[in-house]
């Protein structure tokens, strides 16, 4: 009998327990679930909890017993762990040892409100990252009446990234509701440089706060908080006052991995983004929260790393190696108050993009866009939460596959092709170019693109103006090593689409490619990319109103688009 341990036994813990009860083979292979807890909480409804909305008032709304989402058949250990002895491949706990054959860490994330001088949840700060506190800050705005309501992001990374956005966006509702909206000044404290981390997400997200009279103070990395004078310090130097401070404090990876040798000093493990595999230590795999990799902490992304988790570990399981899969992916529903919300969808590659979800035109939801049925998605998710989610099912739905598609998207939002578009030649072509004077030997011209290591040199007359190009290509064609008939040249001319031959010749005159297709350096470099791509060519030269080369721009430049934000 073989054993695979899972620690933690939240969103993330039960999807892997889930799925792999339903693929191995239970005599062959023993599986134990090791946490601390005793209840199973749905942590999106934390959300809610502060202002009693959409049917969240108290405990009972969130809250499950911890093994109701789990197999069966799993043994299921309440301990606190201590070690995770990777060379033993043993779990240490306050309950005795557990020895493992594969290991799966779920551990999630802390709250570490210790990190930040001044800042205690019990005395003078609130926060709804708990269900604790989430309770404690729901009996404190149903006793204000008035005053400037600060949500602070301490610092990063976080859980759910977007829930300080949606929780001022229910607050302003939540306060018009209560017919004071007039009365409180809402503002959202954050270290990103707007109020999203992604720029078109941002944008929106910016944008719509400002249309509900939201105030955003960006950049502002909290050093410490005065209770007393309820006032806020950044470590430049900014302070913002308050009456009444929900803050999200620092977050940290469990100790426990850092214990273990597991860890980046913060407590996330250290983990291959791809594969999801320790890069510390063999047979153990980390998914969910406790991770290190850039994706968001959020449910969404536990689904759809657990896909790349559980094929991981049968791979290894059958002796082959693990797979590259993951790509980051994340979707969430953002509550934007009045019965609305928005949807995201992105990976670590590219932002959220505008669009429809799961189907183009279908939808039914919308990307980056309020809307009724966004919200309706997002509540009905709790339904989906227990009875799909934590239960394995989602990953076998066809329309929510683990690797992000296009499906829907709106690609002119991307940022390569937005990029594409407002970006002109100029900025990137390499201006530093070598050209050759109109009459000049082949051997020189070769000698030339050979030193400089170019595979073209544009050709100038004795003004310096621009009459043709000779490539490496060109070179070639008029080596004529085949020694072809008229009648093929023609044959593979017009009929293979082939480029013309050229005869063998002295001079760059005699097998150079007259009036080259070129841009100027203020068109944009879609403009550029679109006279590649039709023609079929590799490089363009850029000219001036007379004809003078200015530049060059090839196809490794355009690559350059992949990696701008």
């Amino acid at each position: 009998m073989k054993d695979i341990v899972i620690l933690g036994a939240g969103t993330a813990g039960c999807l892997a327990a889930n799925m792999l009860s339903n693929k191995l083979d239970a005599k062959s292979w023993r599986m134990t679930i090791i946490d601390r807890a005793d209840k199973h909480i749905y942590q999106p409804g934390l959300l809610f909890l502060p202002f009693k909305l959409y049917g969240y008032e108290n405990e009972d709304d969130v809250v499950r017993g911890i093994e109701t989402p789990l197999p069966k058949h799993v043994n299921f250990v309440t301990a606190e762990i201590k070690l995770i002895d990777h060379e033993k491949k043993t779990v240490q706990t306050d309950k005795g040892d557990h020895k493992y054959d594969f290991l799966i860490s779920t551990l999630g994330c802390r709250l570490a409100p210790e990190e930040i001088e001044g800042m205690d949840l019990n005395n003078g700060t609130y926060t709804f990252y708990s269900l604790e506190h989430a309770m404690r800050l729901q009996k404190a705005l149903a006793e204000m009446e008035g005053g400037r309501l600060v949500v602070d992001i301490a610092d990063v990374p976080i859980k759910c990234p977007v829930a300080p956005i949606e929780f001022v966006f229910l607050a302003d509702y939540y306060f018009e509701l209560r017919g004071i909206r007039d009365k409180v000044d809402i503002t959202l404290v954050t270290p990103y440089d707007g109020a999203f981390t992604k720029p078109n997400a941002s944008r929106i997200l910016s944008k719509t706060a400002e249309e509900k009279g939201i105030n955003i103070v960006s950049n502002f990395a909290l050093e410490r908080v005065d209770s007393e004078a309820k006032t806020i310090h950044s470590y430049d130097g900014q302070s913002v006052e308050y009456d009444l401070l929900c803050a999200i404090p620092p977050n940290l990876g469990p100790q426990v991995l850092d214990d273990s040798g597991l860890g980046d000093g913060t407590g996330y493990a250290l983990t291959d983004p791809r594969t999801l595999k320790s890069r510390k230590a063999d047979f153990i795999y980390m998914m969910g929260d406790n991770t290190n990799v850039s994706a968001s902490k959020a449910g969404s992304v536990a689904h759809f790393e657990a896909e790349t988790v559980v094929g991981n570990l049968l791979r290894e399981m059958a002796g082959e190696k693990p797979l590259p899969s993951f790509d980051g992916h994340a979707n969430c529903f953002i509550e934007t108050g009045h019965h609305k919300a928005m949807l995201i969808d992105f990976n670590y590659d590219m932002e959220p993009l505008t669009g429809d979800f799961p189907l183009p035109y279908v939808g039914p939801f919308s990307l980056l866009e309020e809307s009724y049925v966004n919200h309706v998605g997002k509540i009905a998710f709790k339904w989906v939460y227990w009875n799909m989610l934590v239960k394995g099912y989602l990953p076998n739905v066809p329309l929510l596959p683990s690797h992000m598609n296009f499906l829907g998207k709106d690609l002119e939002t991307a940022p390569q092709i937005r990029n594409a578009t407002k970006i002109k030649v100029g900025e990137v072509m390499q201006k530093e170019v070598v050209t050759i004077r109109q009459g000049s030997a082949l051997k020189e011209a070769a000698e030339v693109m050979t030193k400089n290591k170019v595979s073209g040199l544009p050709v100038v007359d004795v003004d310096d103006r621009l009459i043709g190009i000779v490539t490496e290509a060109d070179f070639l064609s008029a080596l004529d090593i085949h020694g072809g008939s008229a009648i093929q040249d023609l044959f593979d001319t017009v009929i293979r689409r082939n480029r013309r031959k050229k005869k063998m010749g002295t001079i760059v005159d005699d097998i150079m490619t007259p009036d080259p297709l070129t841009v100027t350096d203020d068109d944009t470099l879609q403009r550029a990319l679109e006279v590649m791509d039709k023609n079929g060519i590799k490089r363009l030269i850029i000219v001036d109103e007379g004809k003078k080369v200015q530049g060059v721009i090839s196809r490794a430049d355009l690559i350059k688009l992949y990696t701008m934000r």
